[in-house]
């Protein structure tokens, strides 16, 4: 497959895949990226594939240039519990910038075929040893996507009942991983990720979309879901979505 990264015969990267500007990138001149993007190598990996194992050592940091993955954990009882999903331009294996050697905690999948670019642990701190900039875009990250996707997460899981873990799922995964279309926010994920994420039977999963289906909340498409009216999943209180209305600020879940 293709990924749009520029790679020379010598297996250099180049540059990246056109419109694709990693947040761990940002703030740095181009011939810094430049070189940067010269110390990775570039690999093809196919749908299904498992890149980084769940306690490994901790050895390689990558970059998502195309494709989609996700990251999962495996109870000691073999169940495999999914965390949060990947999309180009995220990277995974941050614990490879460690000063002290440390091992994966989440194992990363990648659900479509794809292509990264994979950094040593050796070369990687060499890296933000010469630009700072670097660390401190790894720590952005940490903080404001893995830590809010736990908090989203863990919300998902404190509601009471199946139909309120569903939706909290949805509108999180739309803040993280959704991609706005014409009729509302496009979701790739299918009826076992979702029951996989919200602790639920594909079965409930398949009963409450056909629901919101009906009611124009969601549209389904195949292995695709496109959420369109967030506020009636019911995670807003009729009386704030009317004070919401009256104040000019109609209730939009996605975009606030």
């Amino acid at each position: 497959m293709k990924c749009g990264s520029t790679v020379s015969g010598g297996g250099r990267v180049e540059s990246l895949p056109e419109r694709l500007t990693p947040r761990i990138f940002a703030g740095l001149a181009e011939e810094e990226v430049r070189s940067i993007l010269a110390a990775a190598r570039h690999r093809h990996f196919p749908a299904g594939s498992v890149v980084a194992h769940q306690g490994d050592a901790a050895e390689r940091l990558y970059l998502l240039a195309n494709g989609r993955g996700r990251h999962f954990v495996t109870a000691h009882h073999g169940q495999k519990i999914l965390l949060y999903w990947l999309t180009a331009g995220q990277i995974f294996g941050g614990a490879a910038l460690l000063f002290d050697p440390f091992h994966y905690l989440a194992s990363t999948e990648l659900l479509l075929d794809s292509c990264v670019l994979v950094w040593t642990r050796e070369t990687m701190r060499a890296i933000a040893a010469r630009y700072p900039r670097v660390l401190d875009n790894v720590l952005s990250i940490a903080v404001t996507e893995s830590a809010a996707w736990l908090i989203s997460a863990q919300v998902s899981l404190s509601s009471d009942d199946a139909r309120g873990r569903l939706a909290n799922l949805l509108v999180g995964l739309a803040m993280g991983i959704g991609t706005m279309v014409a009729d509302g926010v496009e979701l790739k994920v299918t009826n076992e990720d979702l029951a996989a994420g919200a602790n639920v039977t594909p079965f409930t999963v398949s009963r409450l979309m056909r629901e919101w289906q009906r009611s124009g909340v969601v549209a389904k498409r195949r292995g695709r879901v496109v959420l369109r009216k967030p506020e009636l999943l019911g995670l807003v209180a009729p009386e704030q979505r009317r004070a919401q209305r009256d104040n000019g600020k109609i209730a939009h879940i996605i975009t606030t």
